[in-house]
């Protein structure tokens, strides 16, 4: 990671696998994130439910939870200060987290403490040391993590072992997998990267296959939050949907010009969207005419997950905030 992580925020992703293992000492590898009362504030990429608790990750290994929707949070117990990208539960106890220099980390007590499962000294394969971005469970035994340069490991004893699984994907020239995801209920997993790039699995990653991709710039997420509505996202404002798993797709016209980072569909329907500078995107009606709106402090938001009180929980550039929700 750059010396400044909050430099070149309109294109996070990008900073967050630029320099690589160079710019972040060894030492951040082995040593345990500092408990800090500002964790809450830092740089936060990802969001995850284990169970009812909320689960957040970020920069310098900073993970926090709550168990009240977001009024507190207390910082986990983290045996590495790397940045965090990304996390997912597979169960109310048992989670996973992936970041730089390709470091994994599992938690069986819904991220109250976590451990190193993977770290890539002493891996060999030719991507070692490079981050990673995403990570996705179909259950508590099967598991994906993409990152840059083609980055794409495969478990199947719950992260005991992981294996290089690149040559699955028809990826010759290495483009960064920026994120993947999935639905646990019909088998579809999706995997979106750069320069346009789309995969796709319909049997829970056991075999994959490119989708015709309607954008030749970088995808920053991918949400399945439907059988009939799977939004894909990225630079430039740029937002599609599809209503066949991928098969084809269809522009969203979104007003604005930054970049897309993650979507969520609200229990009503209503699918937010939310990105780059403040920005959020509210559709109310399910032909996706989103009213665009941008935040005061036009800070980036990287993630959000619902609240049970008609709110929605964001993190990103200054860490942890909570929104209202307009219907």
């Amino acid at each position: 990671m750059k010396s400044n992580p909050l430099l070149g925020l309109a294109l996070i992703l990008p900073l967050l696998f630029s320099a690589g293992t160079q710019a972040e000492p060894l030492a951040a590898s082995k040593r345990p994130a500092l408990m800090s009362d500002k964790a809450g504030r830092s740089l936060l990429i990802d969001l995850a439910y284990a169970g009812k608790r909320l689960v957040a990750v970020g920069e310098r290994g900073h993970i926090l939870f709550s168990d009240n929707d977001g009024k507190t949070w207390s910082q986990a117990k983290v045996p590495v200060s790397l940045m965090l990208t990304a996390v997912v539960f597979a169960n109310a106890q048992e989670g996973w987290a992936v970041g730089h220099d390709g470091v994994i980390l599992y938690s069986s007590d819904a991220g109250a403490s976590w451990r190193v499962q993977r770290a890539s000294n002493g891996h060999d394969d030719e991507r070692a040391g490079s981050p990673l971005l995403d990570v996705w469970f179909a259950d508590n035994q099967t598991g994906y993590a993409v990152g840059a340069y083609g980055y794409f490991l495969v478990t199947r004893d719950g992260g005991v072992t992981w294996e290089d699984a690149a040559g699955s994907l028809n990826n010759p020239d290495g483009l960064h997998l920026n994120a993947i995801a999935g639905s646990r209920e019909n088998g579809a997993v999706y995997i979106a990267g750069e320069r346009g790039l789309l995969f796709r699995s319909l049997d829970k990653g056991s075999n994959w296959s490119a989708l015709a991709s309607p954008f030749d710039g970088s995808f920053f997420g991918i949400s399945p939050l439907r059988d009939d509505l799977l939004l894909t996202y990225g630079l430039q404002g740029r937002l599609y949907r599809s209503a066949d798993k991928g098969g084809s797709w269809q522009l969203v016209p979104t007003g604005i010009t930054s970049g897309l980072n993650d979507a969520i569909m609200l229990d009503n329907g209503q699918v937010l969207v939310f990105g780059n500078a403040g920005v959020i995107l509210n559709a109310r009606d399910s032909g996706l005419n989103f009213i665009p709106e941008t935040r005061d402090d036009r800070q980036s938001i990287m993630a959000a997950l619902p609240l049970p009180d008609a709110a929605v929980v964001t993190v990103g550039e200054g860490g942890i905030k909570m929104l209202p929700v307009s219907k």
